[in-house]
C-alpha cells in the first residue's frame, strides 16, 4: 500500500520543540511518508536534523541531557548582541550530525529567520544546514544574531512562528502543522495566581504575539492536521525534560490524527448518505 505523503511544518518554542521528535516518530509509525519539512527556530533544528537522516542519534543525545549537561552547552558571550554565542551547542551537534548543504538533502527543507535590519522574513532553503539552523534559532537578546550577506538574522518566530506556507507541498500531500507554542492550556484563574517577574512578562508577551501570528497564518494556509502543545505546558529551557517532551509530542500527534480520521470518516459517511438513492 502506498504511503500517504506529508508536508510537515514545525513551530518554534524552545525546549518544547523536542516534542517534534515524537510527532515525527508518530507520523512514521502510522505509515505516513514525510516528503518535505519547514521549520522555525527549534522546529528548524529538529526538522533539519530529520531531513539529514540523523534524527535517531539526535533523539538519544537529547534524552541524555540533564540540568548540568544543558548548562555546559551554554557559552556566555561578552556582547551587547546576546547573552549566548550558540557556537558550543552547534559544535556538539556537528559531532553526531555532519553539516551538509540543504539542496543536497533527500528531503526538501526550509528554515525561517528574520532580518532585523529590514523586518523581512528570510527563507533559508539552500547553503549550509547549520548556518540556516543557527540563524533560525537566534532568539533576540539570548543568542547572538547571525550576520550574513548584509543581513542581521534573528529567530524566525518573530515573523513566521509556524511556517505552513514555506514547506514544499505537492498535490495530494497532507499538510501537517506541529505547534508547540499553542494557546495556553491552564485555567486563566490559575495562571493569574502565578508570580510574575520581568522574565515571565517577556516570555509570555512573546508567546502571545507568536500565537496570534500563527492563527492568522493558519487561516491563510490551513493545515489538514494541526498538532498542538500549549505554550505553558513546558518551559523554554527545560531541555532536561526531553524524554517527557518526546512522549508529549507523540501523544499530541496521535490525538490530532484521531481527530482528523474521525472528521473525514464522518464526512465520507455523510457524502455516501446524500448520494444514495432514496
Amino acid at each position: 500500500m502506498k504511503k500517504r505523503r506529508v508536508a510537515l511544518a514545525l513551530a518554534g518554542g524552545g525546549a518544547r520543540g523536542v516534542a517534534h521528535i515524537g510527532a515525527i516518530e508518530e507520523l512514521e509509525r502510522q505509515g505516513f511518508e514525510i516528503a518535505a519539512v519547514s521549520g522555525t527556530s527549534m522546529g528548524a533544528l529538529v526538522g533539519g536534523v530529520y531531513a539529514s537522516g540523523h534524527l535517531e542519534a539526535f533523539r538519544e543525545w537529547m534524552c541524555k541531557l540533564d540540568r548540568y549537561r544543558v548548562f555546559s552547552l551554554v557559552d556566555f558571550a561578552l556582547s551587547s548582541e546576546g547573552l549566548v554565542k550558540g557556537d558550543r551547542v552547534i559544535r556538539a551537534m556537528q559531532r553526531m550530525v555532519p553539516d551538509v548543504r540543504i539542496e543536497e538533502l533527500d528531503i526538501p527543507f526550509a528554515a525561517v529567520a528574520a532580518d532585523m535590519l529590514t523586518g523581512r522574513e528570510v527563507v533559508l532553503d539552500s547553503g549550509g544546514l547549520y548556518d540556516a539552523i543557527r540563524a533560525s534559532i537566534s532568539i533576540p537578546s539570548v543568542f547572538r544574531p547571525v550576520h550574513r550577506d548584509g543581513m542581521v538574522l534573528i529567530d524566525g518566530g518573530t515573523v513566521n512562528p509556524l511556517p505552513v506556507n514555506r514547506v514544499r507541498r505537492e498535490p495530494g500531500d497532507l499538510l501537517v502543522a506541529v505547534d508547540v507554542s499553542a494557546p495556553f492550556g491552564a485555567d486563566p484563574v490559575l495562571r493569574s495566581r502565578l508570580s510574575v517577574n520581568y522574565y515571565k512578562m517577556l516570555v509570555a508577551s512573546s508567546q502571545i504575539m507568536q500565537q496570534h501570528i500563527t492563527q492568522l497564518m493558519c487561516r491563510i494556509c490551513p493545515p489538514d492536521v494541526r498538532v498542538e502543545l500549549p505554550a505553558d505546558s513546558y518551559g523554554m529551557f527545560e531541555f532536561y525534560r526531553s524524554k517527557e517532551l518526546v512522549e508529549a509530542g507523540r501523544r499530541a500527534t496521535r490525538t490530532a490524527l484521531e481527530r482528523y480520521f474521525a472528521d473525514h470518516s464522518d464526512a465520507e459517511s455523510s457524502a455516501a448518505a446524500v448520494s444514495s438513492p432514496a
